[in-house]
């Protein structure tokens, strides 16, 4: 009898296969332990951005972390364009969140976009508890950090 109780949580269980699919591709998440990333995977959520919506802009308070599944983004400082953000598993955000400053940076969908987001605590406890994923969030975010300025401001 204990099987049928077994069995309706079995129903219920929802297991998010397409978040864990992207997180896997993502440099940040791939390192984590498989019950690590199952807990940040439940943790995220889906949005989708038509073209020129703003995901971030400069000056605002860091809030999430964002993991591209589809589409480009473009990336701009004072108005000029740094980069283009583009490929499964690309994320962005990471400088407002691990150094507590406002968004260095305004993030503009250049086509629609889907992306994964991930609330500020959340994605710290990720990537702060595992030593790998630490140290990739900080390489990148001390990479961008040197490129933030417009080619002409340097």
């Amino acid at each position: 009898m204990a099987w049928i109780g077994l069995r309706r949580i079995d129903d219920t269980a929802h297991v998010p296969i397409r978040e864990l699919r992207l997180l896997r591709h993502s440099p940040v998440f791939a390192p984590l332990p498989p019950p690590q990333l199952e807990t940040v995977a439940r943790r995220t959520r889906w949005t989708t951005m038509a073209t020129g919506e703003r995901v971030i802009r400069e000056g605002d308070p860091g809030d999430r972390y964002y993991v591209i599944e589809s589409g480009r983004m473009r990336v701009t400082r004072l108005g000029q364009e740094l980069r283009v953000l583009q490929g499964t598993g690309v994320g962005f955000g990471e400088i407002s969140l691990l150094c507590d400053i406002p968004r260095t940076a305004t993030v503009t969908a250049i086509e629609p976009c889907v992306v994964l987001a991930l609330d500020r605590a959340d994605f710290l406890e990720a990537v702060t508890g595992h030593e790998q994923a630490r140290r990739i969030v900080e390489q990148t975010a001390t990479e961008r950090s040197r490129n933030t300025s417009p080619p002409e401001l340097r």
